[in-house]
């Protein structure tokens, strides 16, 4: 690629030299021994029929994945599908879907990639919502392995449509086969990128899939559920140390204002330093708050710290409304489809317009953005309000639950058998 130049010695720097403590620094660890570990998979693992390699760099690409690999392979059963991925959170979760091997992606350097192509020998690289790896592409590309990108979203403001990096896109994506856009104002923007219009259509985004069928796991919260059904709920997920301020003063004011109300705070990272920190933010409010975690009894408080991982989604079966982290970083809103899919009236920080999924919901009516001005006073009026009046609550609930669409994992599956012959 004419552009490669400045990203391989961009990205051989930050290979090599010392990087502070952080995700950044563990996900390049885990990264630089990845290709010994693809190979040792590979000699005894890999088949000899067809594979898939799956690219979902963090938890929400994994989610988008989920409903595509389930359906693929109920239509190739043989498949084989193995899945990589760069972000230490999704080295700790869950497996999002079935798959022989999972492991961070190697490094992006012609050595390393080539190492694992070699051994993975894939029929198909398949990259979740878009974050595509040059030297990863090019050298498949030059193997003839068809590359795709699903559930693709670019944000409105992503460096990917700014020069030096967009020339570096337009090379990349000339070698990709087929983009399937979450919306159409990101299929758009892949075309500006560089796409040709030829290999981009708009499949709607899979994640929505996977919450409209999901089946909820209520059983860890069964202590969770006695408390919540004396009270209604406001259910914050995804918390970032940025939302717990408000958080906590907001909920000092409505749960001392409205006797039976409670409150459920799920920090994104449920760290000790994290409970600990946000256990002094609600004691700074004057809220008795107990951190709780599955095989606990019935809390006592009624607000509650969850210090467990991965009990968010199904957290939100038991709240009345919902808080939505992350909203007070740019590009760092989580997802808002989890508590829409289960019908609650939605609370985002200022910054949300990067998100589709947060445009759709303040467009149709189902959620509602706070000023970056005393953000506390307005949730706590926000949240006052929905409580006192139940029926426009559930009002605004359903107008977010129609914002959740179904059928872009199908419509996924059906390109890619077509890739794959």
């Amino acid at each position: 690629m004419r552009h490669s130049t400045g990203y391989r010695l961009a990205a051989r720097a930050i290979h090599r030299f010392p990087l502070p403590p952080g995700a950044l620094r563990t996900s390049v660890k885990g990264r630089r021994g990845a290709a010994v570990r693809w190979a040792h998979w590979a000699d005894g693992g890999r088949s000899s029929g067809p594979l898939i390699w799956v690219h979902a760099a963090s938890v929400g690409e994994g989610l988008t994945a989920s409903p595509v690999i389930r359906r693929l392979l109920a239509r190739r059963p043989g498949l084989q599908v193995v899945h990589s991925y760069s972000s230490p959170s999704a080295a700790r979760w869950p497996a999002p879907f079935a798959r022989s091997y999972a492991d961070y992606v190697p490094l992006d350097e012609p050595r390393h990639v080539e190492a694992v192509l070699d051994v993975v020998a894939p029929s198909l690289l398949a990259f979740a919502r878009g974050d595509l790896w040059p030297e990863l592409v090019a050298r498949a590309t030059q193997r003839n392995i068809p590359v795709v990108a699903f559930g693709a979203s670019v944000r409105p403001g992503s460096l990917r449509l700014r020069l030096p990096t967009r020339s570096l896109y337009a090379e990349l994506l000339e070698r990709v086969s087929w983009i399937g856009a979450a919306t159409p104002e990101d299929a758009a923007r892949c075309r500006r990128m560089g796409a040709a219009d030829s290999i981009v259509d708009m499949t709607g985004d899979p994640r929505h899939d996977e919450v409209i069928e999901r089946i909820p796991d209520i059983a860890p919260l069964h202590s969770l559920l006695a408390w919540a059904s004396d009270r209604p709920v406001l259910v914050a997920g995804s918390l970032e140390p940025s939302d717990e301020s408000i958080l906590a003063a907001a909920a000092g004011q409505v749960l001392g204002d409205v006797p039976n109300a409670g409150v459920m705070l799920v920090p994104h990272d449920p760290s000790h330093a994290s409970l600990h920190r946000l256990r002094r933010r609600t004691t700074d409010a004057n809220l008795d708050a107990a951190v709780w975690t599955p095989g606990e009894g019935m809390p006592r408080s009624r607000c509650v710290i969850v210090g467990a991982r991965g009990l968010l989604f199904d957290s939100y079966a038991l709240g009345a409304l919902a808080y939505v982290g992350g909203g007070f970083r740019r590009n760092r809103l989580h997802a808002v489809i989890e508590p829409a899919a289960y019908a609650l009236p939605v609370l985002v920080g200022p910054q949300w317009a990067a998100s589709a999924d947060a445009s759709a919901l303040v467009t149709a009516g189902g959620a509602i953005p706070l000023p970056a001005r005393e953000p506390q006073l307005a949730l706590a009026s926000v949240w006052s309000e929905w409580l006192r009046d139940p029926t426009r609550r559930s009002s605004i609930g359903l107008l977010a639950r129609g914002t959740v669409t179904h059928g872009a994992a199908k419509v996924t599956v059906d390109r890619l058998v077509s890739l794959m012959g």
